[in-house]
């Protein structure tokens, strides 16, 4: 007959398998993750603003360049956030937080003062103009948080933090294997 404290000692053996084989993040690598999708999508809804600035505005042709830098600025941030190129990761002004931070408040500044302009004036249009400048201001906090995080160093803490997780995930792998072959070995002595 198995004992109460056998059985508790079981579960929590069974407890610390399961967490070692299924890692997760800590709060504040989360929380990281999590800023970096919210400047995404303001990145995103940022160049749709621009695209609706486009076909709500009467505006002349040195606005709708600066409305397309702005789009292709929205873009390099998306691919910036998503670290799919190793042109934006290899960046030292995208890579480093204070300078991303610094760029993306330029771009949601850029977006303020291209639509501080009285052209709006249809029910559509000052709703346009409401989302941009919704967008804009979301895109300066943004940069804003990033900068604050660099020049607190916590940049080199997500960093700690990615290596740790890759770590226990090698760790995670390592240890299924292990359990895996135990139980295949234990399966055919039956």
């Amino acid at each position: 007959m198995v004992s109460s404290e056998d059985s508790d000692k079981q579960n929590e053996l069974q407890e610390q398998l399961y967490n070692e084989i299924h890692p997760r993040r800590k709060p504040l690598h989360a929380f990281f993750i999590l800023v970096s999708i919210v400047t995404a999508l303001s990145a995103l809804n940022m160049g749709i603003g621009q695209f609706l600035g486009i076909a709500f505005a009467d505006i002349g042709p040195v606005q709708y360049v600066m409305r397309i830098y702005v789009i292709l600025l929205c873009v390099l941030a998306i691919v910036n956030e998503s670290e799919w190129t190793s042109f934006t990761r290899d960046s030292v002004i995208l890579n480093w937080w204070p300078t991303r931070g610094a760029f993306y408040g330029f771009i949601g500044v850029l977006g303020l003062e291209e639509n501080d302009v009285d052209v709006y004036d249809a029910k559509g249009r000052t709703a346009a103009l409401g989302y941009i400048k919704v967008v804009a201001w979301l895109m300066i906090g943004c940069g804003v948080l990033y900068f604050v995080l660099g020049v607190a160093c916590m940049q080199f803490l997500l960093n700690r933090m990615r290596d740790d997780y890759k770590q226990r995930l090698e760790r995670a792998k390592e240890v299924k294997r292990t359990a895996d072959t135990y139980m295949n070995r234990q399966h055919e002595t039956v």
